[in-house]
């Protein structure tokens, strides 16, 4: 058994073992606390976090397989947005402390305005919208712009008991919350002139939510095959007639496509090889197979997929949500046509054949 197998075993084990306990609590609080100290403490809340900033080190396809298998259990916890703030302690020079963090990227936020004595503001007032997880969270890391010097990067690290939290949810009651910052604002820290990005931050977030989608399109397949081997109509398993056999095939294909460009997009970032590019097309991938893992699971499930008694509901609604998340599809098509239209007619073929580290995200 090598590393990743036995990483995923151990991971998958904690997992079956308190996932129906943590969603119990999950349906009380928002999340589950349990399975997260248990996360934690066997440190995968930090995997591919630098050592030597608190993190649990190793690298982007450990990341890979815990962050796939939560998605696969719909794990109630804030693993990928723990590890999204831990990158961006660490690129900050910063300590990460222990968790539960979050993380929020946002091209530009609202400023405070400059000190009465002259000296230039750096801190970030009003709202931000939609931080998920913020009601569990111990801090909240935000990437924003330096006001008034878009191209600068600033990093701040808000208290959420410092600022009034308005629970809110997604489509699949995932806590995306409203944080209202105190009135004074909280103190922006400019990074250096190569550190994270928003741009990369926002990249970053695409290929982990990406990680969660490809763990639910496999549940849905696993679920489906299973039930069509199940379900019998006719005096037979609906898995034998042809019609659901095609259904079932598409579905496979769309979840083995988004597998494998997802898998391609970890080992660009881990490579430096067009890894924004990839991570457009991982997350456009699996925009698309979550629209088929949809409509399939659903149709062959039937009725009973629709209740909220079986465990369909729980993935397929994650996809509906997470889809959106962090770029939709059509944003990252849209992105990716202008990255290949950019090449030119002449240019378009060496851009597709060729491996320079070109576009990469820090």
């Amino acid at each position: 058994m090598n590393e990743h197998a036995l990483l995923h075993s151990t991971v998958s084990a904690i997992l079956d073992e308190h996932i129906a306990s943590a969603r119990d609590e999950a349906a009380r609080d928002g999340w589950s606390s349990r399975l997260w100290q248990l996360l934690e403490e066997a440190g995968f809340t930090l995997l591919s976090v630098p050592e030597a900033a608190g993190g649990t080190g190793g690298g982007l396809r450990d990341l890979a397989v815990v962050a796939q298998a939560c998605g696969y259990l719909a794990a109630p916890v804030p693993l990928t947005e723990n590890v999204l703030a831990g990158w961006a302690l660490a690129a900050a020079g910063l300590a990460v402390p222990r968790g539960p963090l979050t993380f929020v990227s946002t091209p530009s936020a609202a400023s405070a305005p400059p000190a009465s004595n002259g000296a230039q503001s750096h801190r970030v007032t009003g709202q931000l919208d939609t931080v998920p997880w913020a009601r569990a969270a111990r801090s909240v890391v935000l990437i924003t712009a330096v006001p008034g010097t878009p191209e600068r990067t600033a990093l701040a690290v808000i208290d959420p008991n410092d600022c009034v939290v308005l629970p809110d949810a997604n489509l699949a009651d995932e806590p995306r919350d409203t944080l209202l910052l105190p009135p004074s604002g909280v103190e922006l820290t400019p990074l250096p002139a190569d550190g994270l990005i928003p741009s990369s931050a926002r990249l970053r977030g695409a290929l982990a939510r990406t990680l969660l989608m490809t763990g639910a399109l496999r549940r849905v397949l696993d679920l489906t095959v299973r039930y069509a081997g199940e379900r019998e109509q006719f005096g037979r398993p609906i898995g034998q007639f042809q019609a659901v056999q095609q259904q079932l095939a598409a579905l496979a294909g769309a979840v083995e496509q988004a597998q494998a460009i997802t898998d391609l997009a970890v080992e660009a970032l881990e490579q430096g090889e067009r890894a924004n590019e990839a991570i457009m097309a991982a997350k456009t991938c699996a925009g698309q197979a979550a629209a088929v893992a949809i409509a399939v699971g659903h149709q062959v499930h039937g009725a009973i997929g629709f209740t909220t008694e079986h465990e369909l509901h729980l993935h397929t609604r994650r996809l509906m949500a997470w889809r959106d998340e962090d770029g939709s599809d059509s944003d990252w098509s849209a992105q990716l046509g202008v990255w290949a239209g950019g090449a030119g007619p002449d240019g378009l073929w060496e851009l597709l054949t060729s491996h320079p580290p070109v576009g990469v995200a820090r």
